[in-house]
C-alpha cells in the first residue's frame, strides 16, 4: 500500500508537499536576509578594506548563517524529490526510499537516468518534459543543476558565505606626477578586484573612502562569488516553475480524457 500527502491531508491536492517545501525555503531565505542585514547593521565598524583594495578584513558571519542557508537549499531540493515521488504514486507505483528527481551533468546522463529510473512510470509526456523542457543538466537548467550540487556539498561541509566588496566611494589620492584624484568610486572588476586609478606614477591614497559590502555564495560552489540573497530568491521561482510545468502536463491529460 502506498500513500501520498493528500491521503493524510485530504484538503491538499497532488504536488502540494513540494509547494510547502518551497514556502519553507522562502521562510529560511527571509530569515537569512534578516540575519545578514542585522550583521551589517551591528558589525559595520568591523569591516575594513585592506590597503591595496584587494580584500576585506571583517569579523566572521554569525554561526547560524551557514545552517539557515543549508536548510533553504535542502528544502528546495527536497521539493523536487517530493514531486518525483508524487509522479510515481499518481501513476500507481510505490516510490522507493531512493526515489529522487533526476539531475545530471549532461543531457545524455539525464536521459539515461529518466529511462532507467522510477520516474519513467509517470509516462512519456512527463519524461519528455524533464529531458526536453525542464532540462536539469549543465547548459540546460544551470540553476537547478547548481541547486543539486550545493545541496550535496552541504551534506559534507557547512556552506560558509564570504563577504566581498561591491565598491568603494569617496576615495582621494595623488601621484608622483602631481595629479590629484578626489571623490572617486572604485567598482569591483574581474577577479573580484576593484578597478583602481590608471596612472604610471606611484599612487598615494589620502582617503580610503567608504566601502560597500555584500555577502556571496561560498567558495568552491557552483554559485561562488554570486550575491547570496538575490541568487537565493531566484531559486524558489525556478523550482516553482518546474512544478508548474509538471502540473500543466497533468491538467492537459485530464482535459483530453473522454
Amino acid at each position: 500500500t502506498h500513500h501520498c500527502l493528500s491521503d493524510f491531508m485530504p484538503w491538499l491536492p497532488p504536488l502540494s508537499g513540494s509547494k510547502l517545501k518551497i514556502e519553507r525555503a522562502n521562510q529560511h531565505i527571509n530569515e537569512l536576509n534578516t540575519a545578514i542585514a542585522t550583521f551589517f547593521k551591528t558589525g559595520a565598524d568591523s569591516l575594513r578594506v585592506d590597503t591595496d583594495f584587494a580584500g576585506v578584513d571583517a569579523k566572521p558571519l554569525p554561526k547560524g548563517i551557514p545552517l539557515i542557508l543549508g536548510d533553504a537549499v535542502h528544502n528546495l531540493r527536497a521539493a523536487l524529490d517530493l514531486m518525483a515521488c508524487e509522479i510515481v504514486i499518481i501513476a500507481g507505483g510505490t516510490p522507493s526510499k531512493h526515489c529522487t528527481f533526476p539531475i545530471r551533468d549532461t543531457r545524455q546522463k539525464l536521459v539515461d537516468a529518466v529511462s532507467d529510473g522510477e520516474i519513467k512510470i509517470g509516462g512519456s509526456d512527463i519524461c519528455d518534459l524533464i529531458t526536453d523542457v525542464i532540462k536539469p543538466y549543465i547548459g540546460g537548467n544551470d540553476p537547478i543543476w547548481s541547486l543539486n550540487k550545493i545541496d550535496i556539498i552541504d551534506k559534507h561541509r557547512l556552506l560558509i558565505p564570504t563577504i566581498g566588496i561591491l565598491e568603494v566611494s569617496g576615495v582621494c589620492a595623488h601621484d608622483d606626477n602631481n595629479n590629484t584624484f578626489t571623490d572617486l568610486t572604485f567598482r569591483v572588476g574581474s577577479g573580484g578586484r576593484l578597478n583602481a586609478i590608471g596612472t604610471s606614477a606611484k599612487m598615494h591614497i589620502t582617503n580610503y573612502g567608504q566601502p560597500a559590502f555584500d555577502v556571496f555564495f561560498p567558495k568552491d560552489t557552483p554559485s561562488e562569488d554570486q550575491p547570496l540573497i538575490p541568487t537565493l530568491h531566484q531559486l524558489p521561482q525556478v523550482v516553482s516553475g518546474v512544478i508548474e510545468t509538471i502540473e500543466k502536463a497533468y491538467l492537459a491529460r485530464s482535459q483530453t480524457k473522454p
